[in-house]
């Protein structure tokens, strides 16, 4: 398994460099099914912010991403955070895969179709205007799946919504987390829907 070290705007020394390889790979006696492990190190140079140090610890398996981040002063102590936090994703997405190996599926709430939010007329949204400009743009390859492994992979990179091809229609989709705990589904309609 590969182990990617990177950094943004700091130095890291050497010692700790070693020392967040040997955790991971401890980490990874979870589950050994890894792809490979790509962590983050950065810092933010404005004095203000009480955590400039970040560690974002990703992992690849076969069709997920798990990922997990820590702040602190120090990049050790954001270093410590992120893999408490991505031993506990590994732990919850090795135990999801083992019971849907077993066919007890824990149950990922079915997604009612309901969307919350979302003007009733597209002339509502015409009228909008960003309260401010798009600053990051991202692009990645729709990867097919149903919709409760898009909810899986939604939690296990602790985002608000995840967009991903439906294997059942075809269509984008979005699923996203409730303000109640449970899932929403977002579907594109096709014309003449």
């Amino acid at each position: 398994m590969d182990i990617i070290l990177k950094t943004r705007n700091c130095d890291v020394p050497a010692r700790l460099k070693e020392d967040a390889r040997e955790r991971v790979t401890h980490a990874t006696r979870i589950y050994d099914r890894l792809l490979g492990v790509e962590m983050v190190f950065s810092e933010e140079p404005n004095p203000r912010i009480a955590a400039p140090a970040t560690v974002e610890v990703t992992a690849r398996t076969k069709g997920h991403h798990i990922r997990a981040e820590g702040a602190g002063e120090d990049h050790r102590g954001a270093l410590d955070m992120a893999l408490g936090k991505f031993e506990g994703q590994l732990r919850r997405y090795k135990t999801r895969v083992v019971d849907r190996r077993r066919g007890r599926g824990r149950g990922v709430p079915a997604a009612n179709g309901h969307v919350a939010g979302v003007p009733a007329a597209q002339d509502a949204a015409a009228e909008l205007t960003p309260s401010a400009p798009i600053v990051r743009t991202k692009t990645f390859e729709l990867t097919a799946m149903v919709p409760e492994d898009a909810a899986m992979q939604l939690e296990l990179l602790g985002h608000e919504f995840y967009l991903f091809r439906n294997a059942a229609s075809g269509a984008c989709s979005v699923v996203y987390r409730r303000k109640d705990g449970n899932f929403g589904l977002i579907e594109a309609g096709g014309v003449g829907r």
